[in-house]
């Protein structure tokens, strides 16, 4: 069974458009309904971001409150993404047996009870389970998101997918400020995990009557096995892509986790300093994500994970070598941004254009779950490159090679362009 197919049509006579409704259990007439849910979302997506950040932003609050040893509490602020990877994979078939509105509004309940959990905790096991039930939801709602997404346009998929990139990365410039602004206004760590968490709740709620407005299609429909699905998501080119966003989560992850270490004690700067310098790195994220996903529409998702491959051998090989200035390091933090968006957002477009329907979301927990792996393993990983490597040759062995092989095993993808009716 080949799942990987250039016109993604298993019904003979079907159309690239009902195609597309099907894959994400959304009838393409749905889309003018879509707003408000929309709208939801990226308001859900919005608390996911800030969720994740509030850790360690109050971590020495809550490693006081709790009587956290450091190891622990490290542990704590991350072990969210071991909660995603463990449970992406089954988390694709699970949307594709139970539906994207009953999966998205059970998500987001279970993600918000554990998040208000962080409050009112009893001791540091408990703490870190209820993080790890954070990231099963993330990880169910992930899955269901980038399926809404890219239904709401055939022609359109790298954009509207990648507008969960531009929504996280506009939440990471501001919420490390809000979430300080909410403690000092309430006098109290607890309240950020509180408004969270019933926050979500309340979002759960509108978007369950919001989502009856639209029309959905039953994914478990097709008599496909679970062995069928792995197999048809496994087929043809897939490999190569789950290569290629291995490859980036690595790289991207180090970044998001070792950046400012790196900078504050390789460089000297100052927290505020290097704290500026990822903000940066954010903004970059911002247009790596909607508005490159435009561009990759146009131009073919191939041609911008190629680029974004190349770019980001350079611009993280380059970060990390060069001593900082302000203007080279800023522009290279930006860069390595953009290429992030390149890779993930369209890596998800192509399984969302090109894979069998009733694989598709099978195919997305694959993708999620090699992409979170890695991220989980790329700070230790990175540590220790640098540590017996240096500065000199370390960049180079860590991102150099790496995104060298990810941008030549994109140029052996064989992806139709889009027509210019298309773009």
């Amino acid at each position: 069974m080949s799942g990987y197919v250039e016109t993604r049509s298993e019904v003979p006579g079907q159309s690239l458009e009902d195609m597309a409704g099907r894959s994400t259990g959304t009838s393409p007439t749905a889309t003018s309904y879509a707003l408000v849910p929309l709208v939801v979302l990226c308001l859900v997506y919005i608390l996911y971001a800030w969720d994740r950040m509030a850790i360690p932003v109050e971590l020495v609050e809550i490693s006081r409150a709790y009587g956290l040893q450091p190891v622990t509490a490290a542990t704590l602020s991350s072990i969210f993404t071991l909660g995603i990877s463990l449970f992406v994979l089954p988390a694709g078939l699970v949307v594709s047996y139970l539906g994207i509105p009953t999966c998205f509004v059970g998500s987001i309940i279970l993600f918000s009870l554990a998040t208000g959990y962080t409050a009112i905790g009893i001791s540091a096991p408990d703490l870190l389970v209820a993080r790890c039930v954070t990231g099963l939801g993330e990880a169910v709602f992930s899955v269901c998101l980038l399926s809404f997404l890219s239904s709401l346009s055939e022609r359109r998929k790298g954009m509207f997918i990648g507008l969960s990139t531009t929504i996280y990365g506009l939440s990471g410039i501001v919420g490390a400020p809000l979430i300080g602004a909410v403690q000092h206004g309430f006098g109290d760590w607890r309240a950020i995990f509180y408004l969270l968490g019933g926050g979500g709740l309340v979002f759960g709620v509108i978007l369950k009557f919001a989502l009856r407005q639209m029309t959905f299609v039953a994914l478990n429909q097709s008599t496909a096995t679970v062995r069928e699905r792995f197999a048809c998501a496994m087929s043809g080119q897939m490999p190569r892509l789950y290569a290629i966003i291995a490859i980036s989560g690595m790289g991207t992850y180090s970044v998001i986790t070792m950046l400012v270490n790196f900078e504050r004690t390789y460089n000297s700067l100052s927290l505020a300093r290097a704290a500026m310098l990822f903000s940066f790195f954010s903004i970059g994220s911002i247009l790596g994500g909607a508005p490159l996903g435009l561009v990759a529409d146009i131009v073919g998702q191939k041609r911008v994970i190629v680029a974004s491959a190349f770019t980001k051998m350079i611009a993280g090989t380059l970060l990390f070598m060069l001593p900082f200035h302000a203007i080279s390091t800023t522009f290279l933090a930006i860069i390595f941004g953009i290429g992030v968006g390149g890779i993930y957002v369209n890596a998800c477009a192509i399984i969302q254009r090109h894979v069998a329907a009733f694989a598709a979301p099978t195919a997305t927990g694959i993708l999620l779950c090699i992409y979170y792996v890695t991220a989980s393993v790329s700070g230790p990983v990175f540590q220790q490159v640098m540590k017996h490597l240096g500065v000199g040759m370390g960049p180079i062995v860590f991102y150099g090679v790496p995104y060298a092989i990810a941008g030549c095993i994109a140029l052996t993808l064989a992806l139709p362009l889009p027509s210019r009716k298309a773009s």
